[in-house]
């Protein structure tokens, strides 16, 4: 490997500073989080999906420890996103080009590799170069999900601290908006926050959009930036040959299809493939952090049932980026994969045909939660009967814009809209006296 591969990621041995395109003004959540961690001797490694801000949120840390007076010929970027070099010869040309003494004469090296799955065997080549060099601080990220979490914690097991870095928030694409809202005035900033709510919903998860208002940019940039570099890329280069055909319609059809209960029979006799196969497609998706899986929660045995789950797009800018705007009659399957994604919700309820479309599980209680874009009396009483089954007396239905506290006989219902609850999670809980 030659020096210059080098020099092209890592302006500031020149400049002493990260460059202005590199640098997002904006700071996310867990910039702050990972502050803390970043004198500890463990690997920090950040994982989300593709253009949620992984590389910025690297920039960020470079330019804090810039700041803060560290060496810059001590800092190592490195992207294996498209180039196709070995760890080995980034550290060992890094060792002799730049910083022209071993590892272990150094007090302290700040070592980035970005997008690090993509590099063979990366696990235990990190870990040889982190048990041997405990000056080395590496910091590692991918698109990935599950592949990196098993293989690190298998091999870098007491060496790693791991961070999802999920799709953009509403409450932080307000703060990037430079909007506040009170929880006390809600129904005064309703109309307002409604606008911006229907913004995000276009944009959602991808911080680079956030002031792009043109629909047909957005969505191209969500099918060739992310869809389509997962589906034609990423996939086939971690999973070998695959089935692109099938990909797509997958996809096509998660994503039309907010909430789609799973049924591989049924599937695999739609798409004429082996219901193994889908299996293992579904899998790719969820691995390349596309998808959400929901469980079925089965109050008989405090369990969940690995049938019958639950799909939903990791973001509804996904949906809109294939289907445009939506119409009335998607739009509660939309606020659904909008409070999945935020809340992380893994369990939903059913029984016979009715069904409660999440269960957050919070201090060892059940919250259960439906979601419409509007809500009528008799899915009101629906609700309050599949509570009965649960033996809860307590519950939470987010519409588009509604208000309204129900009491009824021993049942408390609060009514509010989604985006209240994507800001004000915690006082409404509080609210419901959970």
């Amino acid at each position: 490997m030659e020096e210059k591969e080098l020099l092209k990621y890592n302006e500031w041995w020149e400049t002493g500073k990260v460059s202005e395109k590199n640098l997002e003004a904006y700071k996310r959540y867990l910039f702050y989080i990972i502050l803390k961690f970043i004198q500890d001797r463990q690997i920090i490694l950040i994982t989300g999906l593709r253009r949620v801000g992984k590389t910025k949120l690297l920039y960020q840390i470079i330019h804090n420890l810039l700041e803060n007076g560290v060496d810059p010929r001590k800092i190592l970027y490195f992207s294996f996103d498209e180039e196709a070099f070995d760890i080995k010869d980034v550290l060992e040309t890094y060792k002799k080009s730049i910083l022209r003494k071993d590892f272990k004469d150094v007090d302290r090296i700040y070592v980035f590799f970005d997008e690090v799955h993509k590099c063979k065997d990366w696990e235990n080549k990190i870990k040889v170069y982190y048990d041997l060099n405990p000056n080395i601080k590496f910091f590692l990220s991918g698109s990935a999900s599950l592949i990196i979490s098993k293989q690190a914690k298998e091999s870098l097991a007491g060496r790693i601290y791991e961070f999802v870095l999920k799709p953009l928030t509403f409450k932080e694409f307000l703060e990037m908006k430079n909007v506040e809202v009170s929880f006390e005035d809600a129904k005064l900033f309703n109309e307002k926050i409604l606008l911006y709510f229907i913004d995000f919903v276009r944009k959602a998860g991808f911080p680079e959009i956030i002031n792009e208002d043109d629909d047909e940019k957005i969505r191209t940039y969500i099918k060739l930036s992310v869809v389509e570099r997962i589906i034609y890329k990423d996939i086939p280069k971690q999973f070998g040959k695959t089935d692109i055909e099938l990909l797509e319609n997958l996809t096509n059809m998660f994503f039309k299809n907010p909430g789609l209960i799973l049924n591989f029979e049924n599937l695999s006799k739609d798409l004429r493939r082996d219901k193994k196969t889908i299996m293992n497609y579904v899998y790719y998706l969820k691995f390349s952090l596309l998808i959400n899986l929901v469980s079925n929660f089965r109050i008989s045995i405090l369990a969940t049932s690995r049938k019958n789950r639950k799909v939903y797009p990791v973001s509804s800018s996904l949906i809109f980026s294939l289907y445009g705007m939506f119409d009335r009659n998607i739009w509660g399957k939309v606020l659904e994969s909008i409070f999945c994604s935020e809340t992380e919700a893994k369990y939903y309820f059913r029984k016979g045909k009715k069904e409660i479309d999440f269960l957050i599980l919070k201090d060892n209680k059940i919250i259960p939660v439906e979601i419409k874009y509007a809500i009528s009396e008799s899915e009101i009483k629906d609700f309050i009967s599949l509570l009965k089954s649960l033996n809860i007396n307590k519950g939470i239905i987010l519409t588009f814009d509604k208000f309204e506290k129900i009491h009824e006989k021993n049942f408390k219902i609060l009514i509010y809209p989604l985006w209240l609850y994507l800001l004000f999670e915690d006082r409404i809980l509080e609210e419901l006296d959970f």
